[in-house]
């Protein structure tokens, strides 16, 4: 006889006295003497399955994650076992017949979501992948990345862009920042792939193509660091698109973002973004990716300091260096306050560590400035009302006093601050902020070396009113390149690029590049931009972080089916392995002593 299949969410009182067929993992088992209560799981939730008189005795094989068929009667719960955090926690089934499928070893951790529950090891986590990835909270996590990058396909192919796939295997060219993963060649003996960093060449080459309109939900890797928002594998969302502006793909990228969380959260963003030069982020918040959550914005008080009796500050100021501030409203004094004496004085020491030599703090009360110990808030007494007009300080404002020589270390321990303690205020953080950092410098020095090197890379081209320091000051050249940021955090940027090969060779030049390396590693990206190419640009969305910031979690690993550790292994598998002397040389072609050294 065959009955309705349902999944584990579909129970509900209109299924009431009816049969029906389910299949699912044994999740909780809870022996009651006489009854057998199992909540069945699948992708969808869990429905409580309740084993009574003779095929109890048959249930009592049964164990966790043991897969299971189930056919039997769904009836109402009794009032007082109602469970109401569960969809279908209303109606139970009653079974009268079941087949185990598979059986299960005893799993290592337990896949129940519970709240308060902490989670095993990620390492452990990581290993079992399989098992964790059964977890309603993964499966929350891979569904809805699936629902995003459905979202962005549909809008891409509405408006008209070609959905391409550039290659994967490629040559090995000047990269900056992090390492490629390289290749052997079978064929070609002692030759070498690279693994595609990103798609940003062979997407220059679509639009010398004329396929105006690209994108491409593109796999990238890059040997780098780990960190808790990279992974050496990740996707990236790639567009670019010829004859266009970067008023144009920053529009068209605003349209996107809107739509994905109008589609995935039923959130409305507004539009436009808000726009700031990389110049005026350093300044107001030294960061090029602020969170503008809260706005808290970093003030010069150099001129005021210079007039007060504050003698550390003072001896900074005498030798030309830097006085800046940043407060926030913590609340100061009153007992629910995060931002205490306690915690600020650890925060001194972080500041310490992050390169500044000193940091110093005040706060605000009955309209005054005041500071522990009172000499410091008393030594500055004459300029209290200036900096209290200038910051706009309230009562319960926490003031943060940074100095240093370098007016570059001072913004970037005062940004850096700023953003851990707008981390600790719960008000910010259920507030949305985009912006785009626009007129990045084209160029950056080397901090060992002191030679030039590009500050994102070497394809995007200068503004047309800075291109003529290309031979006489370098640093000046301002890049047509712009930057997307989510609460505090870059997920993605873009330029318009170079298109003429005269340009794109003198760029490669100055960031030290002879003519030999250029020709082997970019001669072909030259000599294609000879024949014709129109003015192009583009943008990248890393969708593993976005994905991972929309979700409110700082951990790309949930966002990614099998991520690798922070050894860059992949536990579930235990690669990377040691592969056998013999097949290298029987497949490769591959001896120490003939690979070539330059």
């Amino acid at each position: 006889m065959e009955y309705e299949i349902i999944n584990c969410s579909q129970l509900k009182d209109s299924y009431i006295g009816k049969v029906v067929e389910i299949y699912g993992w044994c999740r909780r088992i809870r022996d009651h003497g006489k009854k057998l209560f199992i909540d069945l799981a699948d992708k969808f939730g869990s429905t409580q399955l309740v084993f009574e008189s003779d095929i109890k005795t048959s249930a009592d094989q049964l164990n966790k994650e043991f897969v299971i068929k189930a056919i039997g009667s769904v009836k109402k719960r009794d009032e007082d076992t109602v469970d109401k955090s569960n969809p279908t926690g209303y109606v139970e089934i009653s079974v009268n017949n079941f087949e185990i499928i598979n059986k299960s070893l005893q799993i290592p951790f337990e896949l129940i979501d519970e709240k308060n529950k902490s989670l095993p090891n990620e390492e452990l986590r990581l290993k079992y992948r399989y098992l964790d990835l059964r977890r309603q909270k993964m499966i929350k996590n891979i569904e809805l990345r699936d629902k995003i990058t459905k979202t962005i396909r549909k809008f891409f192919w509405n408006n008209n862009f070609l959905e391409l796939e550039t290659p994967t295997l490629v040559k090995d060219t000047y990269e900056t920042g992090s390492r490629t993963f390289l290749v052997p060649s079978r064929i070609k003996k002692n030759a070498f792939y690279s693994l595609s960093q990103s798609p940003q060449i062979y997407k220059q080459l679509c639009m010398i193509g004329g396929l105006d309109k690209y994108f491409q939900i593109a796999r990238c890797y890059r040997d780098e660091d780990q960190r808790i928002d990279r992974q050496p594998e990740f996707t990236q969302v790639d567009i670019e698109v010829s004859f266009k502006d970067e008023t144009y793909i920053q529009n068209l990228i605003e349209q996107l973002i809107s739509q994905i969380f109008k589609q995935t959260l039923n959130k409305e963003i507004k539009t436009p973004f808000i726009h700031l030069s990389y110049n005026e982020a350093m300044q107001k918040y030294g960061s090029d990716k602020p969170d503008l959550r809260f706005n808290n914005p970093i003030f010069d008080i150099t001129t005021e300091m210079a007039k007060t009796d504050y003698k550390i500050l003072k001896r900074i100021i005498e030798n030309k260096g830097f006085v800046k501030s940043v407060a926030f409203n913590a609340d100061y004094g009153l007992a629910n306050s995060k931002i205490n004496k306690q915690y600020l004085l650890k925060l001194i020491e972080q500041a310490k560590n992050l390169g500044l030599k000193g940091l110093t703090w005040l706060y605000v009360i009955n309209n005054t400035i005041e500071s522990e110990p009172h000499s410091i808030s008393e030594s500055i007494k004459n300029v209290h009302n200036e900096l209290i007009e200038k910051m706009n300080l309230k009562n319960g404002d926490v003031i943060l006093i940074g100095a240093d020589l370098s007016e570059n270390i001072v913004l970037d321990v005062l940004g850096k601050v700023r953003k851990i303690i707008g981390g600790e205020l719960k008000q910010f953080k259920i507030n949305t902020s985009f912006l785009w950092i626009d007129n990045f410098p084209l160029f950056e020095k080397d901090e060992i070396t002191g030679k030039l090197k590009p500050a994102h890379n070497p394809f995007t081209a200068p503004t047309n009113n800075s291109i003529e320091y290309l031979d006489s000051n370098p640093e000046l050249v301002v890049a047509r390149q712009y930057d997307l940021v989510f609460n505090g955090e870059e997920i993605g940027g873009g330029s318009i690029r170079i298109h003429k090969p005269d340009l794109q060779k003198k760029v490669l030049k100055l960031i030290g590049m002879k003519d030999n390396a250029i020709n082997d590693s970019f001669g072909f990206l030259i000599n294609a931009l000879s024949y014709g190419a129109p003015i192009h640009g583009g943008f990248a969305i890393g969708l593993d972080r976005f994905i991972a910031l929309i979700d409110n979690n700082e951990n790309i690993k949930d966002f990614i089916l099998f991520p690798k550790n922070h050894k860059q292994e992949l536990p579930v598998d235990s690669s990377p392995t040691q592969i056998n002397k013999k097949r290298l040389l029987d497949d490769y072609n591959i001896k120490q002593e003939e690979i070539k050294e330059e």
